[in-house]
Order: structure tokens, then sequence, then C-alpha cells
């Protein structure tokens, strides 16, 4: 998270209380789906980026890890949704350890912009 905007990032105290109504709201209601995002990584195991349980699509069509990190290196114009969530940035960032990483509140993938960077000029993506 650059220094400009790590202000807007929830406190601890903050996602205490998200993760307290997301719970609340969770036993109220089990037939709905809610997703903490940011904040539901350590119950799911991780950034739920990248086609591990979400992407984005951007107007462009290109498929993105998530709307805080938009990289894309496949288009959905031209390609299946399956084949976007194999696509060799996906698959780099699946089966690395970016994503399981801590991070400050914000998200994991736009904190670590760089190291997604270097992966997109890599020869494996």
């Amino acid at each position: 998270m650059s220094d400009e905007s790590s202000d807007l990032a929830p406190t601890d105290e903050e996602r205490e209380y998200l993760a307290e109504r997301i719970l609340h709201l969770r036993n109220d209601h089990p037939e709905m789906v809610y997703i903490s995002f940011p904040g539901d990584e350590k119950s799911s195991g991780g950034c739920v980026a990248a086609g591990r349980g979400f992407f984005h699509i951007n107007s462009h069509g290109g498929a993105e890890p998530c709307p805080f990190s938009p990289y894309s290196d496949i288009n959905v114009r031209n390609t299946s949704l399956n084949e976007a969530l194999h696509s060799p940035l996906f698959t780099a960032l699946q089966s690395g350890d970016l994503l399981s990483g801590d991070h400050n509140g914000g998200c994991v993938l736009f904190e670590k912009k760089n190291e997604v960077e270097a992966l997109l000029n890599s020869k494996a993506v």
C-alpha cells in the first residue's frame, strides 16, 4: 500500500468490528454468502483474488486478479472464462506464496504490486 493511501485501510479495530458484523450476518442469514473484502483472507487461506474465488473483468475485457491490482495478461473477449482462470498470471499467483501473505488491512496484491509487476514482466507469464 502506498503511503498516500495507507490511511484508507481499515484499522485493526475497524477490521474486528467488520468481522463481528459479518459473523452476525452469516449466523442470522445462513442462506446468503457474505464475503468481507478485505477481511476474509485468514478464513479463506489467503487472498481470494486471481481465481481463488474471484477475479475482476475490467471494462476492456481484461481478466485482472483484483480491482485493486489492475494487471492482466488475458482478455475474455478473446478467450473463455475457464482459460482466463488458468492464465499464466493467475497460475503464477496461485502457485506462489504471494496471495497467502499477511497484509496491513488493504489488498495484498496492491501492497505487493512490485512483485505482481515482476511476474508480468517475467518469462513465466
